[in-house]
């Protein structure tokens, strides 16, 4: 992994009670980053608490796809409260060690009738 791996800022905007439905490819200099065998999650917090209010893991929410195993697949319920939250992508290696791939804001809206 290069140690100068910065992690791509991607703001969200959902409807609460819909589903978060995306797909993320991950590669490092054009080659694809292989997720099998990894732990990948997502988590939402709100502001600076490290409580996580929302998660998606493999199995509830996320698929690893794609020819290269590179691909997180997501789909799943949100029903936050609507406000503005924060999440985070990180991959857990085998080895322990933790990589920030992808984070941003997080923002839910009221659904209307």
């Amino acid at each position: 992994m290069n140690s100068d791996f910065k992690p791509a800022e991607l703001d969200i905007e959902i409807v609460k009670g819909d589903y978060w439905v995306e797909v993320f490819a991950l590669s490092l200099n054009s080659t694809p980053i292989n997720l099998t065998s990894q732990n990948v999650e997502i988590e939402i917090t709100q502001g600076c608490s490290t409580t996580v209010l929302w998660s998606a893991t493999a199995g509830d929410g996320i698929t690893i796809t794609g020819a290269s195993n590179n691909q997180i697949s997501l789909s799943k319920l949100v029903n936050l409260d609507a406000g503005n939250y924060e999440y985070v992508l990180k991959v857990t290696y085998t080895t322990g060690v933790v990589k920030t791939y992808i984070w941003g804001n997080f923002v839910v809206y009221e659904s209307k009738p």
